[in-house]
């Protein structure tokens, strides 16, 4: 997969965002990203790898474990 023509999505996360880049038939990746940085250079990726079998199960639990401590 050549990360310049493959499909991203993005999703804000507060102060961050966290971009995914998929293509049929190839791993996902994603990438966590500060988008909200002042300099551009730091708006650089902070951290990306393949996207694990659980992952939307981890993220899930987070998403439940915050709506129970948001007020």
């Amino acid at each position: 997969m050549k990360a310049s023509t493959a499909p991203r999505v993005r999703f804000p996360l507060a102060h961050l965002a966290v971009e995914v880049v998929s293509e049929p038939g190839n791993t996902p990746f994603f990438a966590l990203i500060a988008c909200e940085a002042l300099r551009a250079v730091d708006r650089k990726p902070i951290f990306s790898g393949p996207v694990p079998s659980d992952m939307a199960a981890q993220l899930r639990a987070l998403a439940d474990h915050l709506e129970g401590v948001s007020a």
